[in-house]
């Protein structure tokens, strides 16, 4: 059986034309894989589309199955009533893993128990739906089905503007509303968070589940981030651990539940909750989904549902089962809907496919989202498929202030307006709340900040930094490069080998360019291209951005959307860089500086100016001092001929973006001890170490202490007394040999490209032990160091 699409959409995939639509394809693909950092899919543009009958009778059938499932799960982990009966599988639920004894009698502080199920279904040639598989344990799909939808409406918009169809966002509005209704506790809104493991191995699954928390406006957190004892479970908070820390009144679950407790359910390799089921059982805190859902998957349960269904809830059931493979009548045959065809031809062709809805618990019991990710099910490769749900004409709700239908969206996938943000009163004091339909009843819950997310915010500051810096200084030394190469003087060949040299020293790539020629370009270009493309070498560009995209993943429910199209360029960038099309490097580096400043942006426009912001700005203050200070180590820490030291300078001066205040302030040509006062001690510049000094110590201020922290403030008093009494002219003067301090690192390498050490190699070296100090006790303070860092200051992940 074939299912017939809009003619609209038939015309419109007819006008799009066989390139239109491959082009569609091709740039959902890479954008959807470029922002859930997976492999890139099979993406088809032609969705599946339902009609407002087909959709009444599915979603009937899916929430049917999900009031069966409740009340299943309120049985077994109840009176268990129904092991006593015939229809029953006693023998296979007793002996299942997933029955979890210890969950029998934990309450539920809702009507239902479950809170969201995800369903994998199909339409047979005759017309009627089988459900393959239901997942409730650990449901998912809600997340990856906005992502699909978000990026599909952006490659192909004309195939959206010719089918009104229902959105997304209004349901997760209302989901949203449904769950603060049922945590809000003794007069405060209750705190609902998102239990994941952030696992890395599986970038769709940690991208899905993020997308969930993001929609339900509830914080990610891991194992680690909770604590119980003999109360309630709490967020461990940034700080000292004797903080008594948020209370949690809502888990939504997205772990198993068998990884959950050790005390109750056994060993767990994320170390679990000691004590959490024994809090859900008292009541403390309430667990979405329960414990020990995962039962309720059980195959010799589904296959007993239909009778099961009528003695529990004295109704047939609307979706059955899927028959075995080897029971399918001859009239079971999946339908096919229109489709791409997967050989590349330039005709429409018809496939069957299997659709992935979620059904979510609401006020009124459960509700379906209105759009899924149909797989598409043949021999072909499995391509992806938008799920439509068409309005019926018909359909109609009561009109906003706006003249919009309630819940209508003028953009796929995003929300409708909302209202101001002014008070519900007008001038004369009329209150304005019921007639705009504003719920006055929402309690304001303050945003949760967790260890490990202050300890993501950190992070993801250093490594937007040391992309930005490092991405600067290979241009800067590409170009100065390039200009140097051609000429055959001695300074010009010096001030080749320190640039070249000191790209090593700042990214501690060792042994990089100092074991290499400086005058063989083809040595140059292959280091080159290893830190620009070699993922595995820490400390290259690549590594250094496979770290933030990875980082900035783990913030999506705190970070704009904004900032995925910028994350999705710097990959493209970093794509044409390692291929073999000849692409200027410079180029490829100019846009990945593009994409840093634009990622700034992004974030300081969007990110609040709480905790968070404070954390991720230490991380750039910190990693740019850093990062400043071996710049200038390698660079003038030893004395040359004054044509090269200018030619040095300049560089430095590019670099670090201050030719221009140079100019302004000197009126002279550029000279290593001018230059090392502006970058040490002009409090205006951004990229002085000065101005990077006086933000951090304003950041630290505000950081949340119970008591004072020495070990926080001794560090920076003694960095901000060290750098303040530095005068240009005496580090940059010479010293003998014996005046190093013995060992002093690196001291050896510098001086094999010329010149006489000067006193900057010993300060510098003890101011970067001085930051790296300050670092190891932000991370000990405020959350559990989750990279540690080796004596070359590269991050051991």
């Amino acid at each position: 059986m074939s299912i017939a699409a809009p003619g609209a959409l038939v015309d419109e995939l007819a006008a799009l034309g066989p390139r239109g639509r491959r082009l569609a394809a091709t740039s959902a693909a890479s954008m959807f894989a470029a922002d859930v950092s997976a492999p890139t899919p099979v993406i088809d543009p032609v969705p599946v589309v339902l009609d407002a009958e087909d959709w009444d009778t599915l979603s009937a059938g899916l929430i049917q199955r999900v009031r069966l499932l409740d009340a299943l799960y309120a049985d077994l982990y109840g009176p268990r009533t129904v092991l006593g009966t015939d229809v029953a599988p006693a023998a296979e639920l007793l002996q299942d893993p997933a029955y979890l004894r210890s969950a029998i009698g934990i309450p539920s502080r809702g009507a239902t128990h479950l809170f969201a199920v995800t369903s994998t279904v199909a339409r047979q040639a005759d017309g009627s739906w089988v459900v393959l598989e239901d997942s409730v344990d650990v449901p998912d799909g809600a997340g990856f089905t906005l992502e699909l939808r978000r990026v599909l409406s952006r490659c192909a918009p004309t195939l959206y503007r010719t089918t009104e169809l229902r959105r997304l966002h209004p349901f997760f509005d209302t989901v949203r509303t449904a769950l603060h209704r049922r945590t809000r506790t003794d007069g405060r809104a209750g705190r609902t968070v998102v239990l994941t493991d952030g696992d890395a191995d599986d970038p769709l699954r940690a991208f899905d589940q993020s997308w969930l928390a993001n929609l339900l406006g509830s914080p990610v957190v891991s194992v680690g981030d909770l604590q119980t004892g003999s109360g309630p479970l709490t967020l461990r908070l940034p700080g000292v651990d004797s903080d008594p820390g948020d209370t949690v009144d809502a888990l939504v679950r997205l772990l198993p539940s068998t990884q959950l407790d050790p005390l109750d359910l056994g060993p767990t390799p994320y170390g679990g909750v000691t004590g959490l089921v024994e809090a859900a059982r008292c009541g403390d805190v309430e667990m979405l989904n329960p414990f020990g859902a995962g039962l309720l998957e059980n195959p010799a349960l589904r296959a007993a549902l239909p009778d099961l269904c009528r003695q529990i809830l004295h109704e047939d059931l609307q979706l059955r089962p899927a028959a075995p493979s080897s029971d399918a009548s001859p009239g079971s045959e999946s339908s096919r809907w229109l489709s791409s065809d997967p050989a590349g031809g330039d005709e429409l062709v018809e496939r069957p496919a299997r659709l992935r809805l979620m059904v979510i618990t609401s006020e009124d019991g459960y509700e379906v989202l209105p759009g899924g990710v149909a797989h598409t099910d043949d021999e072909a490769p499995e391509a992806l498929k938008d799920v439509w749900v068409t309005v019926p004409e018909t359909f109609a709700l009561p009109e906003g202030p706006d003249g919009r239908t309630n819940g209508e969206c003028s953009v796929p996938g995003q929300a409708s307006g909302s209202a101001p943000e002014s008070s519900s009163a007008n001038a004369s004091g009329t209150d304005l709340g019921a007639d705009l339909g504003v719920d006055l009843g929402v309690l304001t819950a303050y945003p949760a900040m967790t260890r490990s997310i202050g300890s993501d915010l950190f992070w993801f500051g250093r490594y937007l930094e040391r992309v930005d810096s490092t991405a600067r200084l290979l241009r800067t030394v590409l170009d100065t490069s390039n200009d140097l190469g051609s000429e055959r003087s001695a300074s010009a060949g010096t001030a080749q080998a320190v640039l070249l040299g000191a790209v090593t020293d700042v990214t501690t790539t060792y042994p990089g360019f100092l074991d290499l020629d400086p005058q063989d370009p083809e040595s140059v270009r292959s280091e080159l291209a290893s830190l620009l493309t070699d993922g595995g070498r820490p400390g290259s560009l690549a590594q250094s951005y496979a770290s933030l995209a990875h980082t900035t993943r783990t913030l999506r429910d705190l970070i704009s959307d904004d900032v995925w199209p910028v994350i999705a360029r710097m990959r493209g960038s970093f794509h044409q860089l390692s291929s073999s099309d000849n692409r200027p490097l410079e180029q490829g580096l100019t846009d990945i500086v593009d994409g840093c400043l634009t990622l700034s942006g992004a974030v300081a426009d969007s990110m609040p100016r709480n905790l968070g912001w404070d954390l991720t700005e230490v991380g750039r203050k910190l990693e740019r001092t850093m990062g400043l200070l071996s710049l200038l180590r390698a660079t003038l820490g030893h004395r040359r001929t004054r044509a090269a030291e200018a030619r040095i300078a300049g560089a430095v001066a590019l670099i670090t973006e201050s030719g221009a205040s140079y100019r302004r302030t000197f009126h002279a040509a550029v000279q290593p001890e001018l230059l090392l006062e502006l970058l040490l001690h002009d409090t205006t510049l951004p990229r002085s170490i000065a101005f990077q000094l006086d933000r951090l110590n304003s950041t630290l201020d505000r950081l949340p202490e119970v008591t004072p922290s020495p070990e926080l403030r001794a560090p920076l008093t003694a960095l901000r007394s060290r750098i303040g009494s530095w005068q240009p002219q005496e580090l940059l003067r010479p010293v003998p040999a014996s005046g190093m301090a013995p060992g002093a690192p690196s001291a050896a390498a510098p001086a094999a490209r010329g010149g006489a050490p000067t006193s900057m190699l010993e300060e510098a070296d003890a101011a970067i032990a001085s930051l790296r100090e300050l670092a190891t006790a932000l991370e000990n303070r405020f959350f559990q160091p989750s990279e540690s860092t080796s004596r070359w200051g590269i991050d051991d992940v």
